[in-house]
C-alpha cells in the first residue's frame, strides 16, 4: 500500500512539474531575455489565447480580391497579434502534435528523430533518386493525358461556343495526384489509393478541428477520439491489404527466399526492409508498424502537397494572364508536342531544365501559397538562437507563410506575385539565401521535394500546351488552412481549348 501511495505521489509531483512549474519557468526565462509571449494556462498552455484570436481574426472577414495575396492575417491571425503584442521574438507556444495528427502521419520519416530517422531515411531515400524521378515523369505524363482528355470531353459537352468549361481544380488535382502517386510509389490501383485517401482526409478534418482544443480532450474517450481510432484501424487494414497484394504477386520469389524481388518503388523498398522478409539477412530493417507509418506519411504528405501546389499555380496563372502567356510561350518553344492530338510525348528532364520561367512561377507560388504555412521544431538540448537562450524541450513555431512575406527579407513587394525575383535562383531571391522554407531546409528537408516539383512541372507544361486558364466568376478568394493551404470554397477555373 505504501508503495502505491509513493508511486501516486511521485506521479503527482511529475505532473505538477511538467504542467505547472516547468512551463512557467520557461516563460520566466524568456521574459528575462526580453522575449514575451501569450499567457500560459494550466493544462492548456497558450491554446485558449490562440483559439480566441483565431476565431476573432476570421469572424466576419469578407472575401479577398483575387489579386490580393496578403492572406496570412486571415490564416494565422494569432501570430500577427502576438507579433504586435510581444514583438517579433515572442513566437513561442505549446506543441501542437496532437494524437490525431500522429495517427494521421504515423511515426514516419517526417516525425521521428535520431537513429530511427536515419534508419527510415536510408530505406526511403532511394525511392526518390534522380533516375527514379526521371522514370516517374512517364507515368505522370500518361495520367495527365487521361485528365486532359476528360477535360476536352467536358468542354465538348458544355455546348459552349467559346469551347470552354468550368472545372474544379481541387477535385481534378486530388484525383490526378492520387493516381500518379499510387502508381509510381505503390504500383497499385487508383481504387486502393483513393480508399486510403478518403480515410486520411476524414482524419485531416478531425485533426484540424481538434488542434486548438484543451489538451486533456485529446486523450479522453470522446466520440471524436473513438471515431479517430476506428478510422485509423480501417486505414491500417487497407494499407496492409496493399502490402499483402504486392507480396502475393511476388509470392514465388519470396518462396525461394529472394528478398530482392519486391520492386524498386517506395513500397518495394519498404517491403525489402520489412522484418519478416529479412530472415536474419542483416541491414536496415523495419517493423510492420513502421512500414505502415511510412505509407501513411507518403499518402498524407506527398499527395496533398503536390495537389496544393498545382491548385495555387493554376490560380496565380489565371489571375496573372501576362505570366500565363510568357510561360506558355516558353513551353511551346521547348516542348512543341505538348501532348496534343493524342501525342504521347512527355517532357523529359532535358526539356524541364529549359523551362526556367515555369520553374520560377512554381517557386513564387510556393512562396506566396506554401502547402504548409507553419512548422514546429523542438529544442533537443539547451541552445542559443539569435542570441536568445532556448531551454531544452521548448517548441519553436516557424510561421513559414509570414516569413515568406517579410518585407525586410523579400523587399517591399513581398506580398506581390513576381516570379522574376527567382531569376538568379533561390539563394539570390531574397536578402537571406535560406529564406524560402516551402520544403524546409537542412537534414530534415522534404524527402520527396524533387519528385513533387518534377511532377508539377510535367503536369503544368502539358496543361498550358492545351488550354488557356481564367478565373471563374464563381470563385471566392478565401483560403483556409486544413493541414495544407487550400481554397475554402473550391477552385473553379475556366479552361478553353487552344486548338
Amino acid at each position: 500500500m505504501a508503495a502505491l501511495q509513493l508511486a501516486a505521489l511521485l506521479a503527482l509531483l511529475l505532473a505538477l512539474w511538467r504542467l505547472v512549474w516547468r512551463p512557467r519557468a520557461v516563460a520566466r526565462s524568456f521574459a528575462r531575455q526580453g522575449v514575451r509571449g501569450p499567457p500560459y494556462t494550466f493544462l492548456a498552455g497558450s491554446l485558449p489565447e490562440a483559439k480566441r484570436l483565431l476565431i476573432a481574426g476570421r469572424r466576419g472577414v469578407p472575401p479577398l480580391d483575387a489579386g490580393c495575396h496578403d492572406i496570412m492575417p486571415i490564416l494565422l491571425p494569432q501570430f500577427h497579434r502576438w507579433v504586435a503584442d510581444y514583438d517579433r521574438t515572442g513566437l513561442y507556444q505549446k506543441d501542437f502534435m496532437i494524437p490525431v495528427l500522429k495517427s494521421l502521419f504515423g511515426n514516419g520519416v517526417i516525425l521521428i528523430n535520431g537513429d530511427d530517422w536515419k534508419r527510415h531515411r536510408k530505406v526511403v531515400l532511394p525511392a526518390f533518386n534522380h533516375e527514379k524521378i526521371k522514370s516517374m515523369s512517364a507515368v505522370t505524363g500518361e495520367v495527365t493525358r487521361q485528365m486532359i482528355q476528360q477535360w476536352r470531353e467536358k468542354i465538348h459537352q458544355s455546348n459552349s461556343d467559346k469551347k470552354a468549361a468550368d472545372i474544379d481544380m481541387i477535385h481534378a488535382f486530388n484525383d490526378l495526384t492520387a493516381k500518379i502517386n499510387g502508381r509510381v510509389a505503390f504500383g497499385t490501383s487508383h481504387q486502393d489509393v483513393e480508399e486510403v485517401i478518403v480515410l486520411m482526409r476524414e482524419m485531416q478534418k478531425i485533426a484540424t478541428a481538434s488542434t486548438l482544443d484543451a489538451p486533456i480532450l485529446w486523450y479522453l474517450p470522446t466520440q471524436r477520439n473513438l471515431h479517430v481510432r476506428r478510422l485509423n484501424k480501417q486505414l491500417r487494414s487497407k494499407i496492409m491489404s496493399i502490402m499483402q497484394a504486392r507480396l502475393a504477386a511476388d509470392g514465388a520469389k519470396y518462396g525461394r527466399g529472394d528478398t530482392g524481388g519486391c520492386g524498386d518503388d517506395l513500397l518495394g523498398l519498404l517491403l525489402e526492409a520489412w522484418t519478416p522478409n529479412r530472415q536474419g539477412s542483416g541491414g536496415d530493417t523495419m517493423t510492420t508498424d513502421e512500414v505502415i507509418d511510412e505509407c501513411k506519411t507518403f499518402f498524407a504528405a506527398g499527395q496533398e502537397t503536390t495537389a496544393t501546389l498545382l491548385i495555387w499555380t493554376m490560380f496565380l496563372l489565371a489571375v496573372h494572364p501576362q505570366w500565363q502567356d510568357k510561360v506558355r510561350e516558353e513551353v511551346l518553344r521547348e516542348f512543341p508536342g505538348g501532348g496534343r492530338d493524342g501525342d504521347d510525348v512527355t517532357p523529359n528532364a532535358d526539356i524541364l531544365a529549359k523551362l526556367k520561367l515555369l520553374h520560377m512561377v512554381l517557386l513564387e507560388t510556393s512562396r506566396l501559397y506554401p502547402p504548409v504555412v507553419y512548422i514546429q521544431r523542438k529544442a533537443a538540448s539547451d541552445t542559443v538562437l539569435g542570441g536568445i537562450k532556448v531551454p531544452q524541450g521548448t517548441i519553436i513555431s516557424i510561421p513559414i507563410g509570414m516569413l515568406h512575406r517579410d518585407k525586410e527579407v523579400w523587399g517591399p513587394g513581398a506580398d506581390e506575385f513576381n516570379p522574376m525575383r527567382f531569376e538568379q535562383g533561390v539563394t539570390k531571391a531574397a536578402k537571406d539565401s535560406k529564406a524560402l522554407l516551402t520544403f524546409s531546409l537542412g537534414p530534415r528537408v522534404c524527402t520527396g521535394q524533387n519528385f513533387g516539383i518534377v511532377q508539377v512541372q510535367v503536369v503544368m507544361a502539358m496543361i498550358l500546351s492545351n488550354f488557356s486558364i481564367s478565373l471563374s466568376p464563381e470563385y471566392v478568394h478565401k483560403p483556409k488552412y486544413l493541414l495544407s493551404l487550400t481554397p475554402r470554397l473550391g477552385m473553379p477555373l475556366i479552361l478553353r481549348n487552344l486548338l
